[in-house]
């Protein structure tokens, strides 16, 4: 069974959407690792009072 690709003006900038989205991913899971690698440095700092 084959399947047959048409083309569609729709999706034209599909490859262009995809790298958007991985930069997205990307990104935000940067922010969160920061945000939560930061967040026990904080607290600690804080609460030490120094």
């Amino acid at each position: 069974m084959t399947t047959e690709t048409i083309p569609n003006r729709r999706f034209a900038n599909s490859k262009w959407a995809e790298r958007k989205q991985d930069f997205l991913i990307v990104s935000s899971f940067a922010l969160w690792s920061m945000l939560l690698g930061f967040s026990p440095v904080l607290a600690v700092r804080f609460l030490s009072g120094s």
